[in-house]
């Protein structure tokens, strides 16, 4: 099947965007300093940043959308926090599935001492990579560009391709991706990501609540949001029940480290900066530790 270039690269480069947008905010109210997806904006979506444009996108995407702004920031918080301590403790590789315009392999100190793999469809890694070149006046050589499809790939061979090295302490991110996947490509990665990577190693992934993909528990904002995504051709067709998560982490050699959501977002993140986000209830990030390594 014949990659769709907009399904693909338009999502990336929106979340990019809006991470983007909030580097213009003051520093005390701040949540994350991502200025390197300013630069990394193709030359169209620069213009978009100016101010008043800006602005009307932000409050298009928040009423299309209540709550996914919110949820991105505060998550992209958490996954940096996690990184950053993982980092502390030694790591050899960090792999960023469905990676899109990530800039963490080239924001974040230190993460030029590990080999970084970034996984993504195809054309939205073309397009990061021309970006890149622009930006930096090369591809940085810590960084690995993985082109997958993970519903129809099998990742242990990807991966291998592109030389990860198996058994040694690793740190996967899978940021905002699991409920575009099949169950079947949901599991197959998990217990990838066990069977490859060292004991300790650490994953950290969202996560939406099954009863918002089956519609038992879905608001008014969570009913937008399915329909945005339906419109878009990305459907979320992938979820998990809260109170079946440890199991199911245990099934596939994992064990819950720590689970949060909006409630532990808006204290631990809005709260100190002063601000007042909508957030999606229903999208959860986890951190996850591998016990059952291959």
């Amino acid at each position: 099947m014949k990659e769709d270039h907009a399904i693909t690269t338009v999502p990336a480069l929106r979340l990019a965007f809006l991470r983007a947008v909030e580097s213009y905010q003051p520093d005390q109210k701040r949540l994350f300093d991502d200025r390197f997806s300013r630069d990394l904006m193709p030359g169209l979506w620069k213009i978009f940043l100016l101010p008043g444009l800006r602005h009307a996108i932000v409050a298009l995407t928040e009423l299309v959308g209540p709550g996914v702004i919110g949820s991105l920031y505060c998550r992209t918080c958490y996954i940096d926090d996690a990184l950053r301590d993982a980092l502390r403790t030694g790591l050899a590789q960090v792999v960023i599935l469905g990676a899109g315009f990530d800039a963490r392999a080239y924001r974040i100190t230190n993460m030029e001492q590990v080999h970084i793999f970034e996984l993504d469809m195809p054309a939205t890694q073309r397009l990061k990579q021309t970006l890149l070149e622009k930006v930096v006046g090369e591809l940085p050589a810590h960084v690995s560009f993985v082109p997958i499809d993970f519903n129809r790939q099998d990742i242990e061979d990807v991966m291998t391709a592109a030389g990860f090295r198996r058994g040694l302490k690793t740190f996967f991110i899978w940021e905002g991706v699991t409920q575009y996947l099949a169950a079947e490509a949901v599991d197959r990665t998990f217990r990838y990501m066990c069977g490859a990577a060292a004991g300790g190693s650490e994953i950290v992934f969202t996560y939406i609540h099954q009863g918002i993909i089956d519609g038992t528990t879905r608001s008014k904002a969570d009913q937008k949001i399915v329909s945005s995504a339906h419109r878009g051709g990305t459907p979320w067709i992938f979820g998990i029940a809260p109170s079946g998560l440890a199991e199911y982490l245990t099934q596939r050699g994992l064990e819950l480290v720590e689970e949060v959501w909006a409630q532990d977002f808006r204290a631990r993140y809005l709260k100190p900066h002063g601000r007042q986000i909508n957030i999606v209830e229903g999208e959860r990030i986890v951190l996850a530790r591998i016990v059952t390594a291959g």
